[in-house]
């Protein structure tokens, strides 16, 4: 899967929010790129590596360990993964660390875990809401 090159930025006059959260429709381009940040998370050992990255920073050595695969079947993913801009690297002598790239990788993958958890164990629809509190369910619900 080759990543598509994302839509034209917005305007000064336009914030982002209202040029593309506020459409009634997602266009085809935004349709691509969100079918493949999904993608990224559908295949289980991206998933395992990503959820590591959600608590702290690993070498590819320490990331094989945990996923259980060779380093160099980690490095293909990271690549994958490095490709989507989902992590991102930094380099200390001859090491190199992987970090999920921003909060909003870290978020997704946060909801991604409460949504099983409450499709498995029947629990309230967000652990943010408090009883008798009315849902939002906008992203400003969401409190990570």
């Amino acid at each position: 899967m080759t990543r598509s090159e994302p839509p034209a930025r917005p305007t000064r006059r336009e914030t982002a929010h209202e040029r593309y959260l506020n459409t009634p429709e997602l266009s085809p381009e935004w349709a691509v790129l969100v079918a493949q940040l999904f993608q990224a998370l559908a295949d289980p050992t991206r998933a395992r590596i990503l959820y590591v990255l959600t608590k702290q920073e690993h070498t590819v050595g320490d990331l094989a360990r945990i996923a259980g695969i060779s380093a160099s079947a980690t490095s293909h993913q990271l690549k994958h993964l490095r490709d989507l801009r989902m992590v991102k690297t930094r380099r200390t002598g001859n090491r190199v660390y992987y970090a999920i790239v921003d909060t909003h990788v870290a978020a997704l993958f946060t909801e991604a875990l409460h949504h099983v958890a409450h499709v498995i164990y029947n629990l309230p629809d967000h652990p943010y809401e408090t009883e008798g509190e009315e849902s939002t369910h906008g992203t400003d619900a969401f409190i990570i």
